[in-house]
């Protein structure tokens, strides 16, 4: 008689390394929902601030006191920056970068904050369609309508020809193109250190904005201070906890978890910035956060990957 067949057991190191594998994959996702909170604060500091302060005073302290951040916590960092390689590609995102902090800073003084966060997280369909015409990857029908999609519930908050449309919107829009084009440029830099790239990033926003914030400067009060300061914090340690997250687990387990910020940013607009979002823009935002997800989901909005050639 033959006996019964007993299925192996996962070794205990097998075991082990699944546990080791979630447990990173859950500080990933803390990180990214922790980060989002962050940049968060930092939009609701400025819009705190566009009343008293210049657009270009704060676009000044948050690339002066973020270069100031990583400097100390990091300061290997400078020295890796002279030599970086590709250089001209890196100056060419970080002025995308550039330009997409002065139209969402600027936007914020025309709309509410929860509506220019709805119109920015149409960034992730963006970085799809510019990846799939300038990096040639692999396109379907399927994920085009999925991008239509997302363009629709950002009409829906736009709204143009409508009384609400104004010159916020279209800013908003130029901010989340620009933010496009930067996240793809950074795929072309690869090979360079996230922290440097993150630092070459900050140290031309506060160079050119050094050169033309005496202009239009105005001694702050010491909050004030404290706030100018607090913005620049606030962004260079959001997007360490990013880098921090993204290097634990893979971006399709974090990516998702970073629409929340879109959650917090409408919370924060309505019950501390008074600012209540109307039902187009949260049917909107909702319709952003779908498309966004489908594009993120395996065999639906995703391309499979060529197999070898």
């Amino acid at each position: 008689m033959v006996g019964a067949m007993r299925m192996p057991r996962p070794s205990s190191s097998a075991a082990a390394a699944t546990a080791d594998v979630a447990q990173s994959d859950v500080r990933a996702i803390a990180l990214a929902c922790l980060a989002g909170v962050f940049f968060v604060a930092l939009n609701a500091t400025v819009k705190h601030l566009t009343g008293t302060i210049d657009t270009v005073m704060l676009i000044w302290a948050r690339y002066f006191f973020h270069v100031m951040v990583v400097v100390v916590l990091f300061p290997r960092t400078l020295k890796a920056v002279v030599r970086v390689p590709q250089q001209g590609v890196q100056l060419g995102r970080s002025l995308l970068l550039l330009g997409s902090t002065v139209m969402n800073f600027t936007a914020l003084i025309f709309m509410p904050l929860g509506d220019v966060s709805a119109i920015i997280f149409t960034s992730p369909l963006l970085v799809a369609g510019i990846a799939m015409l300038w990096l040639k990857e692999r396109v379907t029908a399927l994920r085009w309508v999925i991008i239509g999609a997302g363009f629709l519930g950002s009409l829906m908050i736009v709204r143009p020809g409508g009384g609400d449309f104004n010159v916020g919107a279209l800013l908003a829009m130029g901010c989340a193109l620009s933010y496009a084009f930067y996240q793809v440029s950074t795929r072309i830099v690869r090979e360079a250190e996230p922290m440097v790239s993150l630092l070459y990033g900050g140290i031309v926003g506060m160079l050119a904005f050094s050169l033309v914030v005496p202009f239009f400067w105005r001694w702050p009060s010491p909050l004030e201070w404290a706030l100018l300061a607090m913005i620049g914090i606030l962004g260079a340690v959001g997007h360490l906890m990013m880098i921090m997250a993204l290097q634990r687990a893979e971006v399709s387990k974090v990516s998702p978890f970073t629409y929340l910020q879109l959650i917090w940013a409408m919370l924060v607009s309505a019950f501390l910035l008074g600012d209540v979002p109307d039902g187009w823009t949260i049917v909107g935002a909702a319709v952003i956060v779908l498309s966004g997800l489908a594009l993120m989901t395996p065999g639906l909005g995703r391309p499979r990957l060529p197999g070898p050639r």
